[in-house]
């Protein structure tokens, strides 16, 4: 993980520059462990590279940007030919796995430097999630993009005044976010500074499906194929445990898993004199509301490492005082009527008399306490420690008072830029304070399970699709979540969680394992429409059925029938302000005023 930070400007105007010592700043934030830059000129144009890295590959810290001087013996000046700002995870380069001693930057930055301009053909060789900028001085071009589903972010300053700067960054500049755009995750870009002129008009090659690759001649193959949209019988035969999709799936998990939480270098986590034995620090930890796509990544993680290798369960609770409050009332009318209803506004899965304990206890532990994702990640948590004994589970309570949320929420709102709605802001708080480090020693590479509902349809709408339009309306829902998951939601974590100097991990989004999955059709992932066997398992939802039944085989049975909950919901950090604006609706803009 790594911030990147390029800017281009006039070469005889070197005292003005587009960007804000705060941007510069948070750009260190993302990588702790390195921050130096590289400049030149080429004909009339400055360029900047700055780079801060998080390590995490190889057997030390390489620092960038990584630049390499020519080779040419004729007379030139001392300018670097290639600069490579690297932000990713290269999982596999050509269709092999980097060596643990390997530090993946350094190898790409070798193929890109010496691939004779076919840059794009380099880039498409890689496995896993990536943004960079590259400088090829044979060309003359400067290079920059995402991988193909938009797994790290990356932006671009929009020119002001028509002055012939602009910047791609990590993040928006905080001092001036309006400015800023997202670089979309649909091809990898290049301008060519031998032409170059403001505004700018990059050229792109474009990602395309395989059909269309003969029509578009600056084009790249899409690394999956196109969403199985085979319509099953009606009443097909349902999953089971032992159904071969149940069985491929761990499979696939634990490839993709392995990949993402072995060969940690040990240089990479942070030590603490005296914490050894039960005070080891964790190399993994896992964004974990107790729901059945982050305790699958636990339990197979449980697989892959050494049993002496503690792991960090994190899971966030806010001090919600819109839902505290309707509860409350709620109770009390309850209290009167006598009604012992176990559920409270449809918000806290708690009765009447379990609210009144909090509120006559007044303990501040009691309000994350009633937390939907806190009571669910406890009980997660137990039965990872039953089914997985051998293992030290450190289940790390995040409790975030009130205050403290609007304190930080012009942070998280400069972070989110340019998403900017309620539900924006509420995914971003929870990802934003359950990755903010305990202590010295937290891990620094975080496991999420996002992917797991746009693959498997785990969302409420794909079930109302499929009672809509059966399956070919569930299947146009899944083909429209997976399309946009890497606009709606991967840019926008990123920039949240490595503002903590931490990698988040998304194993249900590696190549290998979409490839396989998005051509099984249908009936092979959730459970509607199947008849079911009758058999104890048949009761699971169909949301997500064969990871419910993965889960299942694994002895994780209270998990597999897990009700599926949005994070904004499960740890309260949805409209938390609407006690006093009215009614707020996810899609509305950002309130910018707090409290």
């Amino acid at each position: 993980m790594c911030g990147i930070l390029f800017e281009l400007s006039q070469a005889d105007n070197s005292t003005t520059s587009s960007t804000s010592d705060d941007l510069v700043k948070d750009v260190t934030r993302r990588g702790p462990d390195s921050l130096e830059s590289v400049e030149l000129v080429v004909g009339s144009l400055r360029l900047k590279f700055t780079s801060s890295v998080l390590s995490l590959r190889g057997t030390a810290v390489v620092p960038q940007p990584i630049f390499s001087k020519s080779n040419r013996t004729e007379k030139q000046d001392d300018a670097p030919e290639y600069v490579l700002c690297w932000n990713g995870e290269a999982w596999r380069f050509n269709g092999q796995e980097f060596g643990s001693d390997e530090n993946d930057a350094q190898v790409i930055f070798a193929q890109l430097s010496s691939c004779s301009g076919k840059v794009q053909d380099v880039l498409q060789k890689i496995e896993g999630p990536f943004a960079f900028v590259f400088y090829d001085g044979s060309s003359k071009r400067v290079w920059f993009g995402r991988d193909w589903l938009g797994r790290r972010s990356l932006l671009r300053r929009k020119s002001v005044d028509d002055d012939g700067n602009f910047a791609i960054c990590s993040i928006a500049d905080p001092q001036a976010t309006s400015q800023w755009e997202e670089i979309e995750a649909d091809g990898f870009y290049y301008i060519d500074l031998q032409t170059y002129t403001s505004p700018w008009h990059p050229h792109r090659f474009a990602f395309v499906p395989d059909s269309e690759l003969s029509t578009e001649p600056l084009s790249m193959k899409l690394p999956i194929p196109q969403l199985c949209k085979h319509i099953p019988p009606t009443n097909p035969p349902a999953l089971n445990p032992q159904s071969s999709p149940v069985s491929r799936l761990y499979d696939l998990l634990y490839d993709s898993l392995r990949l993402r939480v072995q060969n940690v270098p040990r240089h990479s986590i942070p030590l603490v004199p005296g914490h050894e034995g039960i005070l080891r620090p964790s190399k993994v930890g896992i964004l974990f509301s107790g729901g059945v796509d982050c305790t699958m990544l636990a339990r197979i993680v449980h697989d892959i490492l050494p049993t002496g290798e503690p792991i960090e369960l994190l899971n966030v609770a806010f001090e919600n005082k819109r839902v505290l409050e309707a509860a409350f009332a709620e109770a009390k009318k309850a209290r009167k009527s006598k009604n012992v209803s176990t559920q409270v506004n449809g918000e806290t899965g708690l009765g009447p008399s379990a609210l009144e304990d909090v509120s006559a206890k007044g303990s501040i532990d009691s309000v994350y306490d009633i937390c939907p994702d806190r009571q669910t990640g406890r009980k997660s948590w137990l039965e990872l420690q039953s089914v997985c004994s051998t293992r030290d589970w450190r289940f790390r309570e995040i409790n975030v008072p009130y205050e403290e949320v609007v304190e930080h929420k012009s942070a998280v709102i400069a972070l989110l830029h340019p998403h900017d709605t309620e539900m924006d802001l509420s995914i971003g708080l929870a990802f934003y304070f359950a990755s903010r480090p305990l202590e010295t020693d937290s891990p620094r590479i975080l496991l999420s399970g996002l992917g797991a509902d746009e693959l498997f349809g785990g969302y409420a709408r794909h079930g109302t699709a499929f009672n809509r339009a059966g399956y070919p309306g569930l299947i146009d829902e899944l083909e429209l979540d997976l399309t946009r998951l890497g606009k709606r939601n991967l840019g926008r974590d990123d920039r949240i969680i490595a503002n903590w100097g931490r990698e988040a991990r998304f194993p249900f989004l590696d190549e290998r394992l979409l490839q396989e999955v998005i051509s099984w059709p249908v009936t092979e992932k959730c459970g509607f429409g199947a008849v079911q066997s009758g058999e104890e398992w048949s009761t699971l939802d169909n949301e997500k059925q064969v990871l419910r039944l993965l889960a299942w085989k694994l002895g994780m049975k209270r998990v597999a029938g897990e009700k599926k909950r949005a994070i904004q919901f499960g740890a309260r950090t949805a409209k938390m302000e609407a006690a006093r604006g009215g009614k707020v609706k996810g899609t509305q803009k950002i309130s910018v005023v707090p409290g």
